[in-house]
């Protein structure tokens, strides 16, 4: 058991806002082209580097072929030139020997020496087209590569945008995928709490009930956006959630889009209600605890009691506790919180290890308290 109590703590106020993820991305065609393939669907996981579509690279293949056709024949005419080069070299070499010898002319020298610096000239003209014909190579595998559509991060897929054996033009939407991984939450602030709110404010409370049993956690602030509607006077604020999204974890369920209630504190600080968190039950109806009500036999030194249910309505968490608005449930009513799962409303109970100040803490022949130690359980 564990008793309700008032206590004093500064009253957040519940501001409302959405899951969403850091990365999204709207895959687009890098070429014009048909899909041949389209591999996932909405919902599918992808992991990064994986095939989403390809596109008809028949042409693109082609002309890869042809650029690299051109590329060995630009090759040949440097081998060439080169060659000649060489050639003309060893002739202006033995023309300056001759000349020296006084055995050839001025006219066969300067003819020789322009021989040699128009080939040097074709030879640059020649490499310089391998270079244009090599980024041509390039090119044309790079555009094979882009009729590829992969995957730029581990995720999945949200939304398709066409199909096998349409056309799509460069640019064109082909999937849209988001990461589960990195989720955060946004809220919206008014201007008057965004003061309170900074990334030395440490954790808040937030709830996000598509998490089921596992939708009151924290939320740290990453920061606030400077940038508020100027009609709302609102302030989106990121806040990083501090639940295990790794498998088996408790925000295993976690997904864009899902609705988030913050609580942010505003400064004051007030006396509410707080119970146990693990005396929070749901049901269809809503939430609700049990409450322990004892019987009512002083003679009877094993105190008991019956289990009566009583709905609450929740207002924020504060570490284990809950501040819920006052009704059925009252300061120092005691509230089942071990065991109340599978209690129904009015079980007969025996409550084992009781506080020493519950009134089912046992008691003598005459009714009094007795030392729990020497109690029975």
């Amino acid at each position: 058991l564990d008793a309700a109590r008032q206590e004093s703590l500064m009253t957040p106020r519940s501001v409302t806002g959405g899951i969403v993820s850091r990365r999204r991305s709207l895959l687009a065609a890098q070429a014009e082209g048909f899909i041949l393939e389209l591999t996932p669907n909405a919902g599918d996981t992808v992991k990064k580097g994986e095939m989403i579509a390809r596109l008809d690279d028949e042409i693109a293949l082609l002309e890869h072929k042809l650029s690299e056709a051109d590329l060995r024949a630009a090759r040949g005419v440097v081998a060439e030139r080169e060659a000649s080069l060489a050639r003309l070299r060893r002739d202006l070499a033995r023309t300056k020997q001759l000349a020296d010898q006084g055995s050839a002319t001025p006219s066969s020298l300067d003819s020789a020496e322009t021989a040699v610096r128009t080939t040097e000239a074709l030879l640059a003209q020649a490499e310089a087209a391998v270079l244009a014909e090599e980024s041509r190579v390039a090119l044309s595998k790079r555009r094979i590569d882009d009729m590829t559509i992969v995957a730029p991060f581990d995720g999945r897929v949200v939304r398709k945008e066409t199909e096998v054996g349409e056309w799509v033009s460069a640019g064109d939407p082909v999937v849209e995928i988001v990461s589960l991984t990195e989720l955060e939450a946004r809220i919206d602030v008014p201007e008057h709490l965004v003061g309170y709110l900074s990334q030395d404010l440490g954790s808040i409370p937030m709830t996000i009930p598509g998490l089921g049993k596992n939708a009151d956690t924290t939320a740290r602030v990453i920061s606030v956006i400077p940038q508020g509607d100027p009609l709302s006077r609102m302030f989106p604020v990121r806040l990083s959630v501090e639940i295990d999204l790794a498998p088996g974890g408790d925000g295993v369920g976690l997904r864009p889009g899902m609705s988030v209630t913050a609580f942010v504190p505003t400064g004051s600080v007030e006396p509410v209600l707080t119970i146990h968190k693990d005396a929070v039950l749901r049901d269809d109806a809503g939430l609700f605890v049990y409450m322990a009500v004892p019987n009512s036999d002083p003679g009877n030194p094993a105190v008991t009691g019956q289990a009566v249910p009583a709905r609450i309505t929740r207002l924020f968490a504060s570490g284990d506790r809950v501040a819920i608005r006052p009704g059925q449930v009252q300061p120092g009513s005691w509230l089942l919180v071990e065991g109340n799962e599978r209690v129904f409303p009015t079980q007969p109970l025996l409550v084992q290890n009781p506080p020493a100040n519950s009134p089912f803490a046992p008691r003598g022949a005459g009714g009094a308290p007795v030392n729990p130690s020497e109690g029975t359980n």
